[in-house]
């Protein structure tokens, strides 16, 4: 008896071999996800790494304005890390919900046209 997973993956194969590739080759379509996944990643990459840099002259170039208090013990130069500790967590979290959203779902996608195409599980070296 199989399982309802190896009945589904089969269904799901014999779909995409039914639906067809649509006239795009596995490797068009790679490219095209890996296209789709930098015009997201790099201007976040950008972003963060101009802010970090910013940042870091800012405290190299301004080491007496660092000292100056925004309130009570909180000076500049900790509101910068702060700053940078919050920005870190921020491109984290904005690129796993992205992914999780918007590229997660067409890898998939992917993955199974390349099952498809690649039956029994044979792999292309």
């Amino acid at each position: 008896m199989q399982s309802m997973e190896s009945i589904n993956a089969e269904f799901e194969r014999q779909n995409v071999t039914k639906a067809g590739s649509s006239g795009t080759s596995l490797a068009e379509k790679t490219q095209a996800l890996a296209k789709f996944r930098n015009h997201f990643v790099w201007p976040l990459l950008y972003i963060s790494l101009g802010i970090y840099f910013g940042l870091l002259i800012a405290v190299l170039e301004f080491p007496g304005a660092m000292s100056l208090s925004v309130y009570g013990e909180l000076n500049l130069g900790l509101l910068a890390v702060v700053v940078q500790f919050a920005l870190t967590i921020a491109t984290f979290w904005g690129y796993c919900a992205w992914a999780e959203r918007a590229y997660d779902p067409r890898a998939a996608d992917l993955l199974r046209s390349a099952s498809a195409q690649q039956p029994d599980g044979d792999r292309h070296e």
